[in-house]
């Protein structure tokens, strides 16, 4: 018979390792050609829907998105300055749920025009919808031109580490076995 000492010893790291474990991936996509024409809200601007996870119902917290990695490179065009550039996250029904602000700009404080590549990393808690999509929105914070005011080059792109806090089987049955323990005392 095993003693509840020992069956706690087991089954804490058990169950604690698979929720660790439980999901998490890394989605790469490819930003290239996206363009901002006008200020936020425009339907001229490029608007991109991306799957970043597999729609179904949220279980536990849903799917989250714990950092994003970025390596891009912007070509303004006209008088458009670098530090002009939005970026705007978002769920495909246009809400965001998270802590950190939805809109990035990469080049905030380069008051030039030109060709310039961004590279970096931030951590976040991006919320996704049960549908997996994920929205990513190009703006211009000042419209100094007709056409487009910039574009993202072949090459750029953002990754995404997702989340899914779902317990697996494996952990329910450690905490199965912890009631067990408990229960016996």
């Amino acid at each position: 018979m095993i003693k509840p000492r020992n069956t706690i010893a087991f089954a804490l790291p058990l169950a604690m390792s698979s929720i660790a474990l439980a999901g998490f991936g890394q989605d790469t996509i490819d930003l290239g050609g996206l363009e901002s024409w006008a200020l936020d809200g425009s339907s001229l601007n490029s608007t991109q829907a991306y799957q970043l996870a597999d729609p179904g119902p949220i279980i536990g917290f849903g799917y989250i998105i714990l950092i994003v990695e970025y390596d891009i490179t912007v070509q303004t065009l006209g008088n458009s300055l670098l530090s002009d550039l939005n970026i705007r996250f978002g769920n495909s029904d246009g809400t965001f749920h998270g802590s950190w602000p939805d809109t990035f700009r990469p080049g905030a404080g380069m008051d030039i025009g030109g060709t310039q590549r961004f590279t970096g990393s931030f951590q976040t808690d991006i919320h996704l919808n049960e549908d997996g999509l994920f929205l990513v929105e190009l703006f211009e914070s000042v419209d100094d031109q007709t056409g487009a005011d910039a574009v993202l080059l072949d090459g750029s792109t953002m990754s995404f580490g997702v989340f899914v806090p779902s317990p697996s089987g494996t952990a329910m049955l450690g905490f199965g076995a912890l009631a067990m323990c408990r229960r016996r005392r």
